[in-house]
């Protein structure tokens, strides 16, 4: 929840900014943002007592940023609903399965067709759906992780998202023997009013 209101706080002050610059003269185009929504699939766990398994991934970003001619900085909020595919049976009875929440920062070049992304995952929060057989309640968080995306404009303000993500959670509770990792290749569409300043 803290995460998405300084969301919401970054997106205002951002918007302010813009018209502090229109009334100045200066083009609207220099602020954007955008949403996506992904389906993918990747792999959780440590290979010891955690095994690792096949996740289907659900992720929902917004973003918002500046842009400076075709490069642009802003800011990235990311809700991700993870599903856990392989039998619980086949890695030790457990299931991953899950809702994580992530706030990162994000670069990105764009030619005015395409571009190309990197997203550096300041925090994530993920709690599993199911609780332990003890009935405590399993929260994972990491910093540190990032996504490399490859964006393809279709028409106007819509395309097209491939993104690769990975991550590793240092803080477990419960706490397993090793760090859990986890990764994803996801494709999406995506709006934005990305354009490149002349």
């Amino acid at each position: 929840m803290n995460q998405l209101k300084f969301l919401l706080l970054f997106i205002f002050a951002l918007s302010f900014s813009q018209i502090t610059w229109a009334q100045r003269g200066q083009s609207s185009k220099r602020f954007t943002a955008g949403a996506m929504i992904l389906v993918g699939q990747g792999q959780m766990g440590n290979g010891t007592d955690v095994p690792d398994r096949a996740m289907m991934h659900t992720p929902v970003a917004l973003f918002a940023g500046f842009n400076m001619k075709k490069f642009r900085l802003g800011i990235n909020y990311e809700y991700n609903l993870a599903g856990q595919t392989a039998d619980p049976a086949s890695v030790s009875n457990q299931n991953l399965s899950g809702k994580g929440a992530a706030m990162g920062v994000r670069a990105e070049f764009y030619d005015g067709k395409q571009s190309f992304g990197l997203i550096y995952r300041l925090s994530n929060t993920y709690t599993l759906d199911k609780p332990t057989l003890a009935g405590v309640s399993s929260t994972y968080k990491a910093a540190g992780g990032f996504s490399v995306q490859y964006y393809r404009q279709i028409k106007k303000r819509f395309g097209f998202v491939v993104d690769y993500t990975t991550e590793a959670f240092t803080e477990s509770v419960p706490a397993p023997s090793e760090n859990i990792k986890w990764s994803r290749i996801s494709l999406g569409i995506v709006f934005t009013n990305f354009a490149a300043l002349k």
